[in-house]
């Protein structure tokens, strides 16, 4: 179920319509002829950490040292 409301009457009754989106009805707003939607977010489920080392096997010491080498001659760090 979709509700259309003018920017105007969205701010008059900004309470009401979040309200409305929290509960699910998804809410679009007109401004300028642009259409904007208000939808309650949902929040991603955080990404677990990953346990001390890890990664201790994918390098060895040689390979790791390498890299780093490299990585510090990076263009990002000679631009200015």
């Amino acid at each position: 179920m979709s509700t259309t409301v003018s920017i105007s009457e969205a701010k008059q009754r900004l309470g009401e319509i979040a309200d409305r989106a929290i509960d699910g009805e998804q809410i679009v707003i007109i401004r300028k002829s642009q259409l904007l939607v208000l939808k309650r977010l949902e929040m991603p489920a955080p990404v677990p950490l990953r346990p001390q080392g890890y990664f201790d096997d994918c390098y060895d010491k040689a390979a790791a040292k390498e890299s780093n080498k490299l990585a510090a001659r990076s263009a990002r760090h000679i631009v200015k």
